[in-house]
């Protein structure tokens, strides 16, 4: 049988145990909640290119498959070499493609194949050169020394990641500017960025300008001018929104 100074020991400790509940969530208050901003925020950064990529080659044309093999390959040896006369390092020197494939003739008097069969080889290469005031100048030896074709020159930042880092942080002051500037509209005031994503707009070596109209053997190098990259991203990001201080 309980005890009347047990009964009201009991009694003392649910009635604190119902207090602690009923003032438990007072201590702390909670924090409102004003809403978020989403915005786009872009950048760009720009830098002097310092590697120029040629991609060059030859197209011959035989009747017999051994001749116009044997051919392309003397002259994109001819070729090569006179890359590495003109400083080229041998790692900078690749192919990049080769084919050879046979086209039957067509009469268009008869209206009827020949019979006769010319085998065409084609054969590309790269080269990447890192003294651009020596650009115009490899470009003359590798038409002088062989190749008939000069499909492309394109230049780009070899170490391109300070661009794309600019870009970034350009991106990212122009989404606070915007948000800061959608915030004030409404009275309020930006906090925590709570979520960002990124979008590479473009990234690509820009193409030189060259005049290949000089570009045959025994002339002089043509005109050369690199330009400069640029790098372009944009970042999503959300913002927290606040009230301004004192205005609770």
């Amino acid at each position: 049988m309980w005890k009347e100074c047990d009964m009201r020991y009991l009694c003392g400790v649910l009635l604190m145990a119902a207090l602690a509940l009923a003032t438990g969530g007072c201590g702390k208050e909670e924090a409102e909640y004003y809403g978020t901003v989403s915005v786009t925020g872009s950048g760009a950064a720009y830098g002097e290119a310092d590697v120029a990529s040629i991609v060059f080659g030859v197209d011959i044309i035989e009747e017999d498959p051994g001749v116009a093999v044997d051919r392309a390959a003397e002259l994109m040896d001819r070729a090569f070499a006179a890359a590495l006369e003109q400083g080229v390092a041998e790692e900078d020197m690749k192919t990049t493609s080769y084919s050879l494939w046979a086209e039957e003739q067509y009469d268009y008097a008869t209206y009827v194949y020949s019979g006769d069969v010319n085998y065409h080889v084609t054969h590309y290469a790269q080269v990447e050169v890192r003294d651009l005031e020596r650009v115009g100048e490899v470009l003359s030896e590798l038409v002088n020394s062989g190749s008939n074709t000069i499909q492309s020159v394109s230049f780009r930042v070899e170490d391109s990641r300070s661009l794309v880092e600019d870009a970034r942080s350009s991106a990212m002051e122009n989404a606070r500017t915007k948000a800061e500037q959608l915030a004030a509209e409404l009275g309020m005031e930006v906090g925590e960025a709570t979520y960002v994503s990124e979008y590479m707009d473009y990234y690509y070596p820009m193409s030189g300008a060259a005049d290949f109209t000089t570009v045959s053997r025994g002339e002089t190098a043509p005109s050369i001018s690199a330009g400069a990259q640029s790098v372009s991203l944009s970042v999503q990001v959300t913002f927290e929104l606040k009230q301004p201080p004192g205005s609770l």
